[in-house]
């Protein structure tokens, strides 16, 4: 999953933490191998930026065929990235990858025409867009889904269309929607360590009915993708591969000890603000 937010150490889950991969080092620089850039341009034949190779790893691995690839690779830690050799796929990856890397920051990166910024809506009047068919009245108890109207039930609210793959979406096998939910709830989800964990809203915040159209937008966008993304990846794996040995030979100099690692600090350029923020990779 990818975010423009400074991730905390739970953002992942709520629960345990993980790494997070920011994109540029503090100083601005890509957070990438030295020469990765410069290696990868030669070899396609085409100027690429440090946003298009993050989008590639978007295209390619944020999506459930790609866990279902390499479900035994996966047992290891760690995320492999099939590198193609083909330009034309190279392009067709970041195409699809500025689509997820938008949606998953809700807009905030990678604005265009076809992409607003901060809106990940459909255009008004699409049917595909899920819309509050029934207000929240108050704090529900439980949540449901109705999968003959496609509608998710929040107490006497109900939100439509949300077709199954949606209700179903998970990343890291965390439910999106039910955990969403499960902080909102009457009895919200969480720990209980304290007496202050007991206080709690007792309304429901007008500004949620808005917060949950637009999560069930992203994943009924992101579902969209996931045919294009299989497709993708199963054209990639047909091609020819780079090898970490391949890119070492383009003097790509991987890290090899915690030193290499360590963040860049600096003194930043700053630029006017264009309103697009950087995603993270988590």
């Amino acid at each position: 999953m990818f975010t423009a937010l400074i991730p905390d150490f739970h953002h992942f889950k709520g629960s345990e933490g993980g790494r997070a991969l920011p994109l540029l080092h503090p100083d601005g620089t890509p957070n990438l191998a030295p020469r990765l850039l410069t290696a990868l341009s030669e070899r396609l034949g085409c100027d690429l930026a440090a946003s298009d190779v993050l989008a590639y790893i978007a295209a390619i691995t944020a999506h459930p065929a790609f866990t279902q690839t390499f479900a035994d690779e996966l047992t290891t830690p760690g995320i492999r990235v099939p590198l193609t050799t083909d330009a034309e796929l190279w392009q067709q990856a970041v195409h699809i990858g500025r689509q997820v890397l938008w949606l998953h920051t809700y807009g905030a990166v990678l604005a265009g025409p076809d992409q607003p910024l901060n809106s990940v809506r459909y255009p008004s009047g699409d049917p595909r867009q899920p819309l509050s068919r029934a207000p929240v009245t108050g704090l529900p108890d439980d949540m449901s889904y109705d999968p003959e109207r496609q509608a998710v039930v929040l107490g006497d609210g109900i939100f439509g269309p949300v077709p199954p793959g949606v209700w179903d979406y998970a990343v890291g096998g965390r439910n999106v929607i039910k955990s969403w939910f499960n902080y909102r709830k009457r009895n919200p989800a969480g720990r209980h360590s304290s007496p202050l964990d007991a206080i709690h809203v007792e309304t429901w915040d007008p500004d949620w009915t808005g917060e949950f159209i637009d999560l069930l937008t992203v994943l009924c966008r992101l579902v969209e993708l996931e045919p294009a993304q299989a497709d993708l990846l199963s054209r990639v794996l047909a091609t020819t591969l780079l090898t970490k040995d391949d890119l070492a030979a383009d003097q790509v100099r991987w890290p090899g000890t915690a030193s290499d690692r360590k963040p860049r600090y600096g003194r930043w350029n700053i630029q006017p603000d264009d309103g697009n923020q950087t995603p993270t990779l988590l």
